[in-house]
């Protein structure tokens, strides 16, 4: 007798990082001076394996949904010493799917996404311009004058 499996297969989402990191210095002009800024952006890939096992003579609709997000981590030293870390995680920045297993694609989904190297990098570069407008509340807040109470 012959066992078909005929339920979709979905298990949950699964994250790795990818060992790929991306780099990005600035200095931000600040009112208490120049401030050094480095982000770290650590490349993590998303796996969902959705679809079903279909019986022999039947195409199966098994499939791998992947996408590629930065985990960012920021760095930044103002004049006075003073050190603002932050963690930014992004939304992803390059995905696809691909035929069947996860675990079967996943050194060709590595390789796709380390060809996509140039969209991280200017993801990165994004994500700093958007964090400036942080730093600096950050930085103000910081260094505003002290009231006496």
């Amino acid at each position: 007798m012959a066992y078909f499996l005929t339920t979709g297969l979905v298990l949950a989402a699964t994250g790795a990082a990818l060992g790929m990191t991306v780099d990005h210095q600035n200095q931000v002009d600040h009112r208490s001076g120049p401030v050094a800024v480095k982000y770290r952006g650590d490349v993590v890939i998303t796996q969902k394996q959705v679809g079903a096992v279909a019986p022999g003579g039947r195409a199966p609709s098994l499939r791998c949904d992947w996408a590629a997000s930065m985990s960012v981590a920021r760095h930044a030293v103002a004049a006075s010493g003073t050190r603002l870390v932050r963690s930014i995680d992004s939304d992803p920045v390059v995905s696809g799917t691909r035929p069947g297993w996860c675990v079967a694609s996943h050194s060709a989904i590595k390789k796709e996404v380390a060809a996509k190297a140039a969209d991280m990098k200017q993801h990165l570069v994004m994500l700093a311009q958007e964090d400036e407008q942080m730093l600096r509340v950050e930085l103000d807040r910081i260094h505003a004058p002290q009231r006496a109470g």
